[in-house]
């Protein structure tokens, strides 16, 4: 997430921090979700290295939150504007971590709630990282704060990032095809390398996927429309990291997000701004259905689909009235989860359509379609 200055202050980040804290996470559809106390009540919040720290209206008033005198114009994932006041709070702690003068805005983020199927109530941005290494271990599902770093292996990459100002978002530099291209490092984006469309253009072959469908949401705006995916040599700092997954995307910006992430030890320096890839020889894969469900005005429907001849029959927009043997005509919050822990847990799916088709699919790495 994106954010413009028009007028304002600094503010501090002190965390009140004792040695290494371990923090474990949930990792949810390419997110990482986290538990933060507010008060003494435990909250779940996105770990997003891509946004300012977001709180969810809905607590607004909790937080002893004081008004800061300033206002950012953000610039979401689908390069839709909007203004938002920035509060500050000494209320967050992450396990054994406190906070102090935190920014932040409220936004309303209920949309997460279904995807996710549990309450989330804030995103955990970029600069509450500040001045601390953010060790995020895939495998383990844990993030370890520290002040130090793991010993590099010659297999190890360090790169220097850059930051947004106020934001501490980083970014990086990648080069793709030859082409070099300032990258956001986002663990708030679910994707392996995203490129928006003009430098998606620069290295695009005539060898792809296609999704079509709901593409991207964010706090303010929906993407809809069709998304191309391919394989492409990628390298950074000059370490050559072989074929990795590149899509096109509606977002306004270039992003580096967990699909790529998650074959790497990641080490995010946010004292001497590096991120250290330590490589767990890992090949990328992407494991699908190659269909996507949401709620919609109480039905389950086809928001997302994969361009392949098994799917020809199948439409974006179709109603949803079977999962295995879930009855979906009339779908609600538990309904929904049930499905997605089916669809998650599951190597095989049956499912039926309000037309009666059936379509009887088996997950399987989608970037075996590729030549």
């Amino acid at each position: 997430m994106k954010y413009k200055n028009l007028y304002a202050f600094a503010f501090l980040i002190f965390p009140l921090f004792v040695s290494a804290v371990t923090i474990p996470f949930d990792y949810i559809d390419g997110k990482i979700i986290i538990n933060v106390d507010i008060k003494n009540k435990k909250h779940n919040f996105v770990f997003d290295t891509g946004a300012l720290t977001i709180i969810s209206n809905e607590l607004q008033g909790s937080l002893n939150e004081n008004k800061a005198n300033i206002i950012f114009e953000a610039t979401d994932a689908n390069n839709s504007k909007s203004k938002m006041d920035v509060f500050s709070t000494d209320e967050l702690k992450v396990a054994d971590l406190k906070f102090k003068n935190i920014n932040f805005s409220f936004a309303d983020i209920s949309w997460m709630n279904s995807r996710a199927c549990k309450k989330i109530s804030g995103i955990f941005g970029a600069n509450m990282m500040n001045n601390k290494v953010w060790r995020i271990d895939f495998i383990a599902k844990t993030i370890v704060v520290s002040d130090k770093l793991l010993e590099d292996s010659v297999q190890s990459v360090s790169i220097p990032f850059s930051e947004e100002y106020f934001t501490h978002v980083p970014t990086i530099s990648v080069k793709i095809k030859k082409h070099n291209f300032n990258m956001f490092f986002d663990t708030g984006a679910g994707s392996g390398f995203s490129l928006d469309p003009k430098s998606y253009q620069l290295v695009k072959d005539d060898d792809f996927l296609i999704f079509e469908g709901l593409l991207s949401q964010s706090l303010s705006s929906v993407s809809k429309g069709e998304r191309q995916l391919d394989m492409m040599n990628a390298e950074i700092r000059n370490k050559f990291l072989g074929k990795q997954i590149v899509d096109s995307s509606t977002d306004s910006r270039n992003l580096i997000g967990t699909k790529f992430m998650e074959n790497f030890l990641v080490e995010l320096d946010f004292i001497s701004k590096n991120i250290i890839l330590h490589n767990l020889n890992k090949t990328p894969d992407y494991n699908s259905f190659g269909v996507a469900f949401a709620p919609v005005d109480d039905h389950l429907i086809v928001v997302n689909k994969l361009k392949i001849p098994q799917l020809s029959e199948l439409n974006v927009g179709d109603k949803i009235l079977k999962v295995n043997n879930i009855i979906t005509d009339k779908i609600n919050g538990d309904t929904f989860c049930q499905v997605k822990k089916v669809i998650d847990d599951s190597q095989m799916i049956t499912f039926q359509t309000e037309s009666g088709k059936e379509f009887k699919l088996e997950k399987k790495n989608i970037l075996e379609y590729l030549n």
